[in-house]
């Protein structure tokens, strides 16, 4: 088992595993991995704490994403602390495999007012930029901070300034020591 680091471990927990700050989150509770609350990706990005635990950043910004959204250099998802970062990476079933594709009317459909689980009101929106199919390719970019793009439908993407980047990732069969040496080189 994966051990979260401290910040994470602090967090609202769900079947053993710490609720990233960003998820969200329905009125009984349950944690919704696949959705993204606006609200509070928007007060991270605001007040530069780590998408994942929600406290504040240091001097160092770290972002991830698959190989397209590293050579455009625009992410949706706010930065977040190294550890965080790489123990999400380490856990998240979309990063490591385990769903190979994000089936968004069935995310849509969960959230209809009449007939969803999450029966909330909340308007599932998917921007132009995401890619519904699981790239296994992952690049960690280091940043000293970020300026912001907005989407032609008017989502705000990160554009981070990268002082360095690792090589492409492949999450599926890294090892505990792989991830120590990716930990080692970007603290650097």
């Amino acid at each position: 088992m994966i051990k979260p680091p401290k910040r994470l471990k602090v967090r609202p927990q769900w079947r053993g595993l710490p609720i990233p700050y960003i998820t969200m989150v329905s009125v009984d509770g349950t944690p919704d991995f696949r959705v993204t609350d606006e609200q509070k990706r928007m007060s991270v990005i605001q007040n530069v704490w780590c998408q994942l635990c929600g406290q504040p950043l240091g001097k160092w910004f770290f972002f991830t994403g698959g190989t397209d959204a590293a050579e455009a250099n625009y992410y949706f998802e706010p930065a977040a602390h190294l550890d965080c970062l790489i123990y999400a990476m380490q856990v998240c079933p979309f990063i490591v495999g385990r769903i190979e594709h994000a089936d968004i009317a069935k995310v849509q459909k969960d959230y209809d007012t009449t007939t969803g689980r999450y029966a909330s009101g909340v308007t599932v929106h998917v921007d132009d930029t995401f890619s519904i199919v699981r790239n296994p390719w992952w690049i960690i970019k280091k940043a000293n901070g970020w300026s912001y793009a907005k989407t032609k439908d008017g989502t705000i993407l990160l554009h981070p300034w990268v002082v360095k980047q690792t090589d492409a990732l492949y999450p599926e069969t890294m090892t505990a020591a792989d991830w120590k040496v990716v930990m080692e080189e970007l603290s650097k």
